[in-house]
């Protein structure tokens, strides 16, 4: 009797994976982590800008409210009441913070600002970009809120630079002789040069200014800087009727260049920006 044939067994080795083919997963997966991580930190950075944003809007908002209720005389861009002598008792009144002098803002003295009632929240005067230990990141436009002159301070309204602000400024006290509100500067975050011994970065001082100049007669002067580096390449800013701009610039590593080296006359388009948001239609440009 034949028997029948047993299937025959065939067991193939276990093939594993080849030194170049785990580089090459390796590889892949590293890309694909750089990627994630660049895409997580754009949002992060994102998110920060819209807070930035959202930050300003409110005290905009807080601006024209206070007009409403002050006779439509506007917040004073002034950010201390005791160094300058020609500063009016008017003025003084409507100071939006008064945390200079002697020192740093501190949550007392944002709370008891004019300011304070209009926003009730201390985070908003700090733009979440701002990396230093101060409470307040932000200016207001030196031009607007005053009464004679930027910040109604007498060296920039008699005799700064060349040429003057004075002959080419006209008072803005309230928010109706604001002409183009949806083009007029109202807040802007503002890099501080002044620390203290343990290193802490002072709030700024006065309102926020560049010389605006006038048709006949023209330097540039960066009597204030924006913050270039908070969001490298980008400025964030709001308007005096409440809406809100994130700014490029367009030659950022030649300005910052520049304002590190001190040269505070460099020209430039990014200059022409802010020159013409100071107060348009009311100074001649």
């Amino acid at each position: 009797m034949r028997s029948s044939p047993q299937p025959s067994m065939h067991r193939s080795a276990a093939r594993g994976f080849t030194l170049t083919e785990l580089m090459t997963v390796i590889a892949v997966v590293s890309v694909l982590m750089a990627v994630l991580v660049m895409a997580l930190s754009s949002t992060h950075d994102a998110s920060l800008a819209t807070v930035c944003l959202s930050n300003q809007r409110q005290l905009a908002k807080g601006d024209v409210s206070f007009s409403v209720d002050n006779k439509g005389k506007l917040w004073h861009p002034r950010t201390s009441s005791e160094d300058a002598p020609d500063f009016s008792d008017e003025g003084k009144s409507r100071i939006w913070v008064d945390d200079i002098a002697p020192g740093n803002a501190t949550d007392e003295t944002l709370r008891e600002s004019n300011s304070f009632p209009y926003l009730g929240n201390i985070d908003v005067y700090k733009s979440p970009l701002d990396a230093t230990t101060r409470l307040r990141s932000y200016s207001l436009n030196a031009l607007v809120g005053v009464n004679k002159g930027a910040d109604d301070h007498q060296e920039y309204s008699n005799n700064w630079g060349s040429p003057n602000i004075s002959p080419n400024y006209v008072p803005c006290p309230t928010l109706a002789r604001v002409s183009q509100p949806s083009r007029t500067l109202c807040t802007i975050g503002e890099e501080d040069a002044d620390t203290y011994e343990d290193g802490t970065v002072m709030d700024n001082r006065h309102g926020w200014l560049v010389h605006p100049g006038s048709p006949t007669s023209f330097t540039p002067i960066w009597i204030d800087e924006p913050p270039l580096d908070w969001d490298p390449g980008k400025v964030h800013l709001s308007y005096m009727d409440g809406s809100t701009f994130t700014y490029q610039l367009s030659d950022y590593k030649n300005l910052r260049e520049a304002l590190d080296s001190h040269n505070q006359t460099v020209a430039s388009v990014d200059y022409e920006f802010f020159r013409m948001i100071m107060l348009p239609g009311r100074l001649e440009q």
